[in-house]
């Protein structure tokens, strides 16, 4: 600023200087290694994210092309590395796969072991996202205590498939296979009380988690439906859709449980949806144990297949309800010992491209790990 004198008179004349550009792009990530190599190119306007793009990363281990050029029976253990957060999971949407392309039916009891082994990867998996979620708002007590639980359910995991984190394809084409040893079911309901203990951590009101989550990065039914959201994500945002309930596989029709749903659409409402679903899980899993049948675990002629065994021609596409929603795989079968061709669906890439996209558009900068832990993303399913 500059005065001039003009007779006995001051005027003043304000010099022009250039406005401050607060625009500029900011790449958010890697922030933790459970998050792969997981970023975002963020454009911001001071501190608020005008436009996000996210990057997948480089993992790309090609597991569809590896299953084209494997037997069934090695694609099981293969299916554990999907989504190291989940491995039972995605080893009975393989499994499922494959029964259905080769024309069998896998015995009643393992199809109970299926279930209960499903459950429990769910509740552990949603113990992981808990765990993340916590550290990614600020709460790292609540990653403490959520690891050191899932624990309890590691060492069912060693007991009936002799691995902790990777199950080794247990379940497999035909069934399961070993049954469950002695003992087993009397563990997995003492475990089921240890994960109830700690549920009734989660669920009392923590000040830091809240102020960080609620109202934060929600998400509209209508966007939900649009942009591909399945399974937490879509039902904390007033949709109830559930894949075991609307197209029921293994004995789910006869298993009594609810499909936790909430309209807030909020990060604290998906928070609270994996709260609600662990409640539901360990209801499904003390149902399985009281009504499981005695009987073989696995199709006898698959018991130990030879490596020769040629998989009928056909083409199947089938779906389940993971922890993180939908997923689904594509199997073709030109009549080889091999899959023809294998395409699996998960629900994580559609969650990070373009969902994740759409909710950080608008967002603070300091709410992307609340907004991108929300959406309980798996890096290795979203960049196979």
């Amino acid at each position: 600023m500059t005065r001039k004198m003009r007779g006995n008179m001051f005027t003043t004349s304000e010099s022009i200087e250039p406005a401050i550009d607060t625009n500029y792009d900011l790449y958010f990530g890697p922030a933790h290694p459970g998050s792969g190599n997981f970023g975002v190119k963020l454009k911001v306007d001071g501190e608020v994210i005008t436009s996000a793009r996210a990057d997948p990363g480089y993992l790309h281990r090609g597991f569809e092309k590896l299953m084209e050029y494997r037997i069934p029976l090695q694609n099981a253990v293969l299916s554990d590395r999907l989504c190291v957060l989940e491995p039972l999971n995605w080893n009975l949407v393989h499994a499922e796969a494959v029964d259905e392309l080769m024309g069998v039916e896998p015995p009643e009891r393992a199809k109970y072991i299926r279930v209960i082994m499903a459950e429990l990867s769910r509740i552990q998996s949603h113990m992981i996202w808990y765990g993340v979620f916590c550290i990614g708002t600020g709460f790292e007590s609540g990653f403490k205590i959520a690891f050191g639980y899932r624990d309890y359910i590691l060492d069912i995991f060693e007991l009936i498939t002799g691995g902790r984190v990777y199950p080794a394809g247990y379940i497999c084409p035909g069934g399961v296979r070993r049954d469950l040893p002695e003992g087993a079911e009397e563990r997995i309901l003492e475990t089921l009380k240890k994960a109830e203990e700690m549920i009734r951590f989660e669920e009392m009101e923590n000040p830091t988690l809240l102020s960080r989550s609620k109202g934060v990065g929600v998400l509209k039914s209508e966007d939900a439906i649009r942009l591909g959201a399945t399974g937490p994500v879509i039902r904390a945002s007033g949709i109830a859709m559930d894949v075991r309930r609307d197209d029921p596989y293994e004995v789910y029709d006869k298993l009594d449980f609810e499909v936790p749903v909430r309209t807030e659409g909020d990060a604290y409402a998906r928070y609270l949806i994996g709260i609600e679903e662990m409640k539901q899980s360990v209801k499904i899993v003390r149902q399985a144990i009281d009504k499981l049948p005695a009987g073989e675990v696995i199709v006898p002629e698959l018991r130990k297949p030879k490596l020769n065994t040629k998989i009928p021609e056909g083409e199947v596409y089938v779906r389940n309800e993971i922890a993180r929603g939908e997923a689904a795989i594509h199997m073709v079968s030109n009549g080889s010992k091999y899959p023809y061709r294998v395409k699996v669906r998960g629900p994580d890439f559609l969650h990070m491209i373009p969902l994740l996209e759409h909710l950080l558009e608008g967002a603070q900068i300091a709410d992307v790990p609340a907004i991108y832990w929300s959406l309980n993303i798996c890096p290795a399913d979203m960049d196979r």
